[in-house]
């Protein structure tokens, strides 16, 4: 009888670890797909680089939506690299607080960016300064 409480007790414990590795196998075999990175342009910056504002300014977008670009700056370099993250939306206000200036360097030309609070950088002859004044 004791022999067949432990056959019992090693088969109850057994029976759970003896499905679940099908189950696991199954699971692993959804397919899964890979973003490609995006290639970004590296810009050299310019003087005095970037400006801090101490006070937002008050900048908005007309009929347009402007590219959104994420910058990863340089720690080592007066360089930055930008990619493209998204678009404004047309017709809005938007708080700018820094500004990038970069110079040119081989077939880029030079370009001013404004970092938008909470979006990313855009150029700036994508903004135009002041609130956006809705039409009536």
């Amino acid at each position: 009888m004791k022999k067949f409480a432990t056959i019992i007790t090693v088969a109850s414990l057994a029976l759970p670890l003896a499905l679940a590795a099908p189950i696991s196998v199954s699971a692993a075999a959804t397919t899964t797909t890979t973003k490609t990175a995006t290639k970004g342009v590296t810009l050299t910056l310019g003087n005095p680089g970037v400006t801090t504002y101490k006070k937002a300014k008050t900048f908005h977008t007309k009929d347009t939506s402007p590219v959104v670009f994420k910058a990863l700056f340089y720690a080592d370099a007066g360089k930055a690299t930008f990619t493209k993250k998204g678009t404004l939306k047309a017709h809005s206000t938007w708080k700018v607080t820094k500004a990038v200036k970069t110079v040119a360097t081989g077939k880029y030309k030079a370009h001013t960016f404004y970092y938008v609070k909470g979006q990313g950088y855009v150029y700036a002859s994508a903004l135009t300064k002041g609130a956006a004044v809705n039409a009536d």
